[in-house]
């Protein structure tokens, strides 16, 4: 069928029409905004930016935001009690320049096209700061916190305990879920995948790691030597010394020092009274003098500091300062100078046999000869004693061939030619200054026989 000219004047003026309908929409939203254009939660198709600026503003003005923990109501608030303000126009102008007005009948047909939000928002950050410390205060006041898996040093045991799951709500987690929901224009936002979560779990590799480490060092075996005493550190002293903070293993130096001084108290034979068999008076108890060792503390304690963390078993022998008694038979051995002051008498000890004994003179009351567990610290040859008189004014100097102090003061043995006798009381009137006067010819032989250390005990 052939169209008439009416016809084909008609389909002209329909085509017209449709063409200048379609350009006449397109010169619409050359000024406005596509059809499905949504922005925050608000539809602003065929709205100019003003407009829509206009309409945004009043929506998140006025807008309330719920948060919830799953079906739980926690708190309604606005962004801007939340520290939030919004400012549109830049990013509406930027959507609407990325649009074309001319595919407007495309996009009518097309689905919701939603624009998100973060551009458009301004925040205070202390504002917000401060919202979310106060909030989280509320919200987790009664709430659980979670707890990592940690070791547990209880009764010197090493347990590893497992992580607790809490429901306190994560500072980080809920900055973000906030923000994002007044992003988006979310009226609820949701924090029941907000908890704070345990950092350490039981299944940590370090964790069981160092469980296995703690159980090893307080398994230790470590063999001591103290000056002839053989013995091992007990495992739960070794497990006292240990702790563990933030995956890092060490030892209580307080905890070491104190066993250490716990060695000394036991072993140290420095500074302790002597019980002592004498000759003429049996066994009696010696002041302690300047004779005896102990256990040097600080290498002690650095080499415990040092070795049990390694985890290793080891032997140690104790650094000694000193010398001095025999610490298993608490004695002083079996050759030493012994002089008697009530029998004004001396004798040399060597391998337990008396070589030499003499009378001697000790000192003239009211000055004394010190008692105690003392030494030879020095042999000295044609010395000058020197001191005060006993009217504690005028000074004597006395020269002698033999010469060995015994203690920290002065007091020593020697040689005395001025003496006419020994022994007896002759020292209550014609005693010395607080020295062992000793006849020439025996002081003579006694220096020659004894060496410097052996012990002196003066009773």
């Amino acid at each position: 069928m052939k169209l008439t000219k009416k016809a084909y004047v008609a389909l002209g003026v329909a085509a017209v029409i449709l063409v200048g309908g379609y350009s006449a929409v397109s010169l619409h939203y050359q000024k406005a905004f596509l059809p499905h254009t949504t922005v925050a939660g608000v539809n602003i198709s065929g709205q100019s930016v003003a407009d829509a600026n206009t309409e945004l503003l009043k929506k998140v003005n006025r807008q309330k935001y719920t948060l919830k923990d799953n079906n739980q109501t926690l708190l309604t608030f606005s962004g801007q009690e939340a520290g939030f303000s919004h400012n549109f126009k830049p990013l509406l102008e930027k959507i609407k320049k990325s649009q074309n007005g001319w595919s407007w009948l495309g996009h009518a047909f097309a689905s919701e096209q939603t624009t998100k939000s973060e551009d458009a928002l301004i925040l205070n950050a202390a504002g917000f700061d401060k919202f979310s410390t106060e909030t989280l205060e509320k919200v987790n006041a009664d709430r659980k916190p979670s707890e990592n898996a940690h070791i547990n040093l209880e009764n010197h045991q090493f347990d590893l305990v497992k992580e607790v799951y809490g429901n306190t709500i994560d500072a980080a987690k809920f900055k973000k879920a906030v923000a994002h929901g007044i992003n988006q224009g979310q009226a609820t936002i949701d924090l029941k995948n907000d908890y704070a979560q345990p950092e350490v779990k039981s299944t940590d590799k370090q964790l069981k790691k160092t469980a296995d480490q703690l159980k090893t060092i307080a398994n230790e075996k470590i063999s001591y030597s103290v000056n002839g005493n053989d013995f091992q550190v007990p495992k739960e002293d070794i497990q006292s010394w240990l702790t563990y903070n933030n995956g890092t293993i060490s030892l209580d130096k307080a905890a070491v020092t104190k066993y250490v001084y716990q060695l000394k108290a036991k072993y140290d034979t420095f500074d302790k009274d002597l019980t002592f068999n004498s000759t003429k008076e049996g066994t009696v108890t010696v002041p302690a003098g300047i004779y005896g060792w102990s256990i040097s503390p600080a290498d002690e304690i650095n080499a415990l500091m040092t070795e049990v963390p390694k985890g290793k078993d080891f032997s140690r022998t104790a650094v000694i300062r000193g010398s001095g008694t025999d610490q298993k038979t608490r004695s002083v051995g079996s050759t030493y100078i012994e002089i008697d002051l009530k029998a004004q008498h001396m004798w040399l000890y060597q391998d337990g046999k008396v070589t030499i004994d003499t009378d001697i003179v000790s000192a003239r009351p009211p000055q004394v000869t010190p008692t105690g567990v003392w030494s030879v610290w020095k042999k000295e040859r044609n010395a000058t004693l020197k001191g005060k008189n006993f009217d504690g004014v005028s000074e004597y100097a006395s020269p002698v061939n033999y010469w060995m102090p015994i203690d920290e003061t002065g007091v020593g043995i020697h040689d005395s030619p001025w003496q006419p006798k020994y022994g007896g009381d002759w020292y209550k009137e014609h005693g010395s200054h607080g020295c062992i006067n000793t006849p020439p010819g025996t002081m003579a032989k006694l220096y020659d026989t004894v060496s410097e250390g052996i012990p002196v005990v003066v009773i």
